[in-house]
């Protein structure tokens, strides 16, 4: 997301995709309280390459030293000097050209963003935070409800909805949501109909239970998802559900756990659970990003928790232990 710092105040802004400049408030982006400046100035545009800058105000509009014509429309450079009705006014330096997309604005850190110091955080479809090695917070977008959830690691049963303009705080600093809906994750899975549930997952598990690979079937594509530990807590609520699915639970109660009952089961304690938890959704969001319904990976409610997804095939030391279908489950082979 492109940004400017504001020359007079010190501030720094982020542009939306059609961004507006003018001294009526309730129809521009960026408020200008001056008399020479006209209701809407000047507007700042995504073309879907780069950013142009039009005058729209009668006292004109400066880009560096070249006054605008009617027509022009000139792409931005990083540094260029905007100067609205003036050529006096301090105007506008610009910081940054990046593509609309959807982020986390830092608040309070003009200074830092003018100098380069801190950067906005560019969110990705499933977004970890501070980092992926010691996560507390996921943001995460949710694409049938076309919206932005955040989830606690120490209360990942349930998810908040965030608004556009929402404040998030993290170590002590306060960020706010910039949802830029034509620009952001929505944008990349338009087109995408693939399901997480239309996949297979195959587990390979090593003798000793120590080392876990999976793969991803569909048809005749495969996606390797390597050796993770979050894949053995994977496998462990597959069995689950298989074991309940053997017992003639019916599909919607087969495989539910409380929490305390899984950290007794892997000897891991619930916040490195719910790590596991945040990793492998982010594994899976990262790799596969033309398939919707990620959050299906592991379901959780009333407190339990779940793998959701109902085609597997496990495999210990090449020897097949068990497969399962959408419609049914069998075990080929005794656990």
């Amino acid at each position: 997301m492109a940004y400017l710092l504001n020359l007079e105040s010190g501030k720094t802004f982020p542009l939306a995709e059609h961004h507006t400049f003018g001294r009526l408030a309730t129809s521009v982006n960026t408020h200008l309280d001056r008399p020479c400046v006209s209701k809407v100035h000047a507007a700042i545009v995504w073309d879907g390459a780069a950013w142009h800058i039009k005058n729209l105000g009668l006292n004109g509009t400066w880009l560096n030293e070249r006054q605008l014509q009617e027509g022009d429309a000139p792409e931005l450079a990083i540094n260029d000097h905007i100067r609205l009705a003036e050529i006096d006014d301090p105007g506008f330096r610009v910081l940054d050209l990046a593509p609309p997309a959807d982020m986390l604005w830092p608040l309070n850190a003009d200074q830092q963003l003018a100098t380069g110091e801190r950067q906005p955080i560019y969110l990705e479809r499933y977004h970890l935070l501070p980092n992926s090695q010691s996560p507390r917070i996921a943001v995460y977008f949710d694409e049938q409800q076309q919206s932005w959830f955040k989830e606690d690691l120490q209360n990942s049963d349930h998810s908040q909805p965030l608004t556009n303009s929402e404040t998030l705080w993290l170590d002590g600093e306060a960020w706010q949501l910039w949802h830029t809906p034509l620009y952001g994750p929505t944008e990349a899975r338009v087109g995408a109909l693939k399901q997480l549930k239309d996949h297979k997952f195959v587990f390979h598990l090593s003798a000793d239970e120590e080392s876990t690979h999976l793969e991803l079937h569909r048809g005749k594509q495969v996606v390797d998802l390597g050796h993770r530990t979050h894949h053995y807590l994977l496998l462990h609520l597959a069995r689950l559900r298989l074991m309940d699915a053997k017992a003639g639970l019916s599909a919607s109660n087969q495989g539910w756990v409380y929490s305390d009952q899984l950290t007794s089961d892997l000897g891991i304690e619930t916040t490195h659970i719910n790590i596991q938890i945040f990793r492998a959704r982010k594994q899976f969001s990262d790799t596969l990003t033309d398939v919707l319904g990620i959050q299906q990976l592991l379901e959780r409610r009333g407190g339990k928790i779940r793998f959701g997804c109902d085609q597997f095939t496990i495999f210990k030391d090449d020897v097949l232990l068990a497969e399962s279908t959408a419609s049914e489950f069998r075990s080929s082979v005794n656990e």
